[in-house]
């Protein structure tokens, strides 16, 4: 889907005023923003809604204008490493272009309330661009803050989680992974190392019902109902939170349980780490385990195959760089710019222990020493942005 773009608009006054006395609660707003005068460049299109590879990511200086804009990020959780490398990547791009007048922050930390509320609050401040993470619950609840934005005349754009609606209705555009995709990628690769045997394997989310779990869980079932020999022992993800301490708790209770789990399936890599601590606890031999990539991960691999020999590891991109591709496409719209970076982004393995994906990494070369763990290796913040972020 090919969206033209608007004209630069004039600062939209009057409809965040019309929208800050309609949306006294986030229940109760209905509003519709006041109709923007427009001036400035037209033509340029958007792609929204399309789905493509890294490869055809653009820079910002296709994108960035001369007209002064503001932008605001509402990080649905906020609290752990993968939003602290978020948000950096964000205010790193958002250095790139002079006329981003600066990234305004607010963290619901896995509050729904609290994330409407700073979703409200930052369209009734009359920010331009707003970048959502809804991952403070299901999807759907972040809706209707999302379309009261939309209705304003803010270019909002969430990322990282699916808050369902209609892209071009509800909200600009919805920028992610393909995370149906990136389920079957690690259930394949699953299928791949336990071979014929099968075996028993378990699945770790996030926090209850969040909607990436839950598009991954959709393609993990798409293969894995196609491979009789694999047992999913737990039918829906086990939450963790995303928090690393959750998950060891959580793969603790699971290991007491079943006497054989023969894979793990996670979908935070640092969180991961968690129950490779509760197999080790355990006294139980680590297995091959699915996940993002997590500085930590990467750099135990060798020591730990090397008393674990069925242990391998496969990860995705934990695209902590997602919130750069949400700027330059909101950027574009506001500025009248063509923009055909793709909205939904395919990912190929990032790494695999056992070498068989093409132009995946191992574990050693993904590993940066000097990085602290929680970092990303395929974050696109320099190895001194990352070391500088976690030493703060």
């Amino acid at each position: 889907m090919t969206r033209t773009t608007n004209p630069r608009r004039n600062r939209r006054s009057a409809a965040v005023t019309l929208f800050a006395t309609a949306c006294l609660t986030i229940t109760a707003c209905s509003s519709t923003a006041a109709p923007n005068e427009e001036t400035g460049t037209d033509g340029g299109t958007v792609a929204i809604g399309n789905t493509g590879p890294l490869s055809d990511l653009i820079d910002m200086s296709e994108v960035c204008g001369d007209e002064p804009v503001t932008v605001g990020l509402v990080d649905g959780f906020g609290t752990n490493s993968w939003s602290r490398i978020l948000r950096a990547e964000i205010e790193d791009e958002a250095q790139k272009c002079p006329a981003i007048e600066g990234v305004e922050y607010a963290a619901g930390r896995g509050d729904l309330q609290a994330t409407l509320s700073a979703i409200t609050g930052m369209t009734a401040k009359g920010v331009d661009i707003l970048l959502v993470v809804p991952s403070a619950g299901p999807g759907a609840s972040h809706l209707p803050a999302i379309q009261a934005a939309h209705a304003a005349g803010v270019v909002v754009v969430p990322i990282a989680a699916d808050p369902t609606g209609t892209p071009g209705t509800d909200y600009f555009d919805y920028v992610d992974w393909d995370t149906r995709h990136d389920g079957v990628l690690w259930a394949q690769w699953m299928v791949d190392q336990l071979g014929a045997e099968g075996g028993n394997v378990v699945l770790l989310g996030g926090p209850a019902g969040n909607a990436v779990s839950q598009q991954e869980l959709e393609g993990i079932n798409e293969v894995f109902a196609t491979a009789p020999q694999i047992n999913v022992l737990t039918p829906e993800p086990v939450t963790t939170n995303w928090d690393p301490a959750m998950t060891q708790q959580a793969m603790a209770g699971l290991l007491a349980k079943y006497p054989q789990i023969d894979g793990v399936i996670s979908d935070y890599g640092t969180a991961t780490m968690g129950a490779i601590r509760a197999f080790q606890s355990a006294g139980r031999p680590l297995v091959p385990i699915a996940t993002t990539d997590d500085n930590e991960l990467s750099c135990l691999f060798d020591d730990a195959k090397a008393d674990n020999p069925d242990f391998e590891l496969a990860t995705v991109s934990a695209r902590t760089w997602i919130g750069r591709v949400g700027l330059r496409k909101a950027l574009a719209q506001i500025n009248g710019l063509d923009n055909q970076e793709p909205s939904l982004i395919q990912l190929s393995l990032y790494e695999d222990s056992t070498g068989a994906a093409d132009g995946a990494v191992t574990p050693a070369d993904a590993c940066q020493p000097a990085l602290p763990p929680g970092a990303s290796p395929s974050s696109q913040l320099s190895a001194d942005d990352l070391a500088a972020l976690f030493e703060g």
